[in-house]
């Protein structure tokens, strides 16, 4: 069973950056979701996800919300 929290195919920059972060978080949330189906599961997968997406938005932004050259 594969668990992705990131749509891992998508990345229109073609930024090696964003692939690495997406793998691997779909790589601990695969790990993540072996355990037993419970609530702190969830929010286990819920938080990747989180930081997946805050990780991929600075490559992109600064801490003024401002676009980079990634």
């Amino acid at each position: 069973m594969t668990t992705d929290v990131t749509a891992k195919d998508f990345n229109p920059s073609n930024n090696e950056l964003v692939d690495l972060i997406k793998g691997k978080a779909n790589e601990l949330a695969e790990a993540v979701n072996k355990l037993p189906a419970s609530r702190r599961r969830s929010v286990a997968l819920t938080h990747i996800e989180t930081a997946s997406m805050f990780a991929v938005k600075a490559v992109f932004y600064n801490d003024d919300n401002e676009r980079t050259d990634a």
